[in-house]
């Protein structure tokens, strides 16, 4: 998935670095549950999949409050990794 903020294109990755991200951010086990952890987390990993990009969650949130098809494009893209990871792992 690919997301541009502030003109600036982003490959989405689902990586561990953006899993302890989410970690210390949320200052709990990763996890994510509600909207709120969701958010979160699409935030983690579009910091981490970024490189140099500096972006605050007030403006992450702002651009989601634009574009909130993003969050369902999100969840269904985190969905599918997740998924087709389990996959590879049985395989």
């Amino acid at each position: 998935m690919i997301v541009t903020i502030k003109k600036k294109k982003i490959e989405l990755r689902y990586t561990l670095r953006a899993m302890m991200m989410f970690e210390n951010v949320a200052s709990k086990t990763f996890s994510p549950e509600g909207i709120t952890d969701i958010m979160t987390f699409f935030y983690c990993i579009v910091l981490c999949s970024g490189k140099d990009y500096s972006l605050s969650f007030d403006d992450f949130i702002d651009y989601l409050d634009d574009n909130p098809e993003k969050l369902t494009e999100f969840s269904e893209w985190l969905t599918q990794v997740i998924t087709n990871e389990n996959y590879l792992k049985k395989n």
